[in-house]
């Protein structure tokens, strides 16, 4: 029939269809998804450690079980330890925000008052603050009640580590079957996509993490011996941030330095302290922490990080922001690929690849 679409338009048709509903599935199960995502993440991260006792002939069901328990063993250790004391500071320091700016408020008017910018310019000052540390505890009062309500006790000790099990156990299996759905003909070009993305990611989540979590240390046990109020949590904080590139640091600062001004007021011993224990900890990172942990393994250029941030920011919000940097990891590898096929292509270089054709055949016989 001259109506009939060509085979591959249907082809195409047919897979643009199954993305439609796959997109709108998981739009519509967004609410329930985060623990199943935990969970994938988890195996994702632990296979290679499963894979290494496998090769020294470990049952794979005996690793992955002596894995994940280790793991949660090592995570719920520290929640019990850190979480109680954590959680305190937290609702303590939401509180007592509304009281900090109250207690700047006199500052910034004597400051005003030097700068001879008195009047509406000053009250309006003065409720923008207000207003921003009102704005501040609200949204981090609801950011805390929608962790809760996403990862509850249920998702926390069911859901994710059986998820976790589960694809850990069959983790080789499923990307195996998935590496089993693309043409031979692009089954080499894919393995290395699919190899240098695993690369970039995987090297930067696990660097990355063990990077936040060495951070939070220090700037807890920093700022704590400099003897500022919530320095727990702030260093909590700081190292979760610390997985935001530039955008993170600068709100970690800001906020220890506002607790800093509403505990020590103008006291420019202790905020320099406060500044400097921020400082040390951005030149750990710098020069040791991120060479050795993570390297150069995602080769973004520094305004892309930053742009990256603020798209998934303006896409998905929180969760975006913290997304950004893995998903412009993979899709640099991307394009990475994309651009060496473009220049290996005629499109690029049509009178090149003539002139090689024409090397090939060889001189006309005579």
């Amino acid at each position: 029939m001259t109506g009939e679409l060509p085979v591959r338009v249907r082809f195409h048709w047919g897979w643009l269809v199954v993305l439609a509903i796959l997109a709108w599935f998981f739009w519509e199960t967004a609410a329930i998804l985060p623990p199943f995502l935990a969970g994938l993440v988890i195996a994702y991260l632990l296979d290679p450690v499963v894979d290494r006792l496998e090769r020294r002939k470990w049952p794979r069901w005996l690793a992955t079980t002596c894995v994940l328990v280790l793991f949660f063993a090592i995570i719920g250790g520290a929640l019990v330890l850190v979480a109680p004391l954590a959680t305190s500071q937290f609702t303590a320091l939401l509180e007592a925000l509304p009281e900090i700016v109250g207690e700047l408020r006199p500052h910034i008017e004597s400051w005003y008052d030097q700068l001879n910018r008195m009047g509406t310019f000053q009250d309006m000052g003065a409720g923008i603050l207000e207003r921003a540390a009102e704005v501040a505890a609200n949204v981090a009062r609801s950011l805390l009640v929608q962790t809760l309500a996403v990862f509850n006790v249920l998702a926390l000790v069911i859901i994710v580590p059986v998820v976790a099990f589960y694809a850990l156990l069959d983790f080789d299996r499923m990307t195996g079957s998935v590496q089993s759905w693309i043409p031979p003909r692009f089954a080499p070009s894919a393995a290395r996509l699919f190899g240098e993305a695993d690369t970039a990611l995987s090297g930067f989540i696990r660097g990355q993490s063990l990077v936040c979590a060495a951070l939070a240390v220090f700037y807890a046990a920093g700022w704590g011996l400099t003897g500022l109020d919530y320095a727990l949590v702030l260093g909590l904080v700081a190292g979760i941030l610390s997985f935001v590139p530039y955008l993170g640091a600068v709100i970690s600062v800001a906020l220890a330095l506002i607790v800093g001004l509403g505990q020590f007021g103008f006291d420019w011993v202790h905020l320099i302290l406060i500044f400097a224990v921020f400082q040390l900890g951005q030149i750990l990172e710098g020069s040791v922490l991120t060479p050795n942990l993570i390297g150069e393994r995602i080769g973004l250029h520094p305004l892309w990080v930053l742009f990256a941030v603020f798209a998934g920011g303006e896409i998905a919000g929180l969760v975006g922001v913290f997304l950004a940097v893995p998903v412009a990891a993979v899709v640099a590898v991307v394009v990475r690929a994309v651009m060496r096929a473009y220049l290996a292509s005629p499109i690029y270089a049509p009178a090149a690849r003539s002139a090689e054709s024409a090397r090939d055949t060889g001189p006309p016989a005579q």
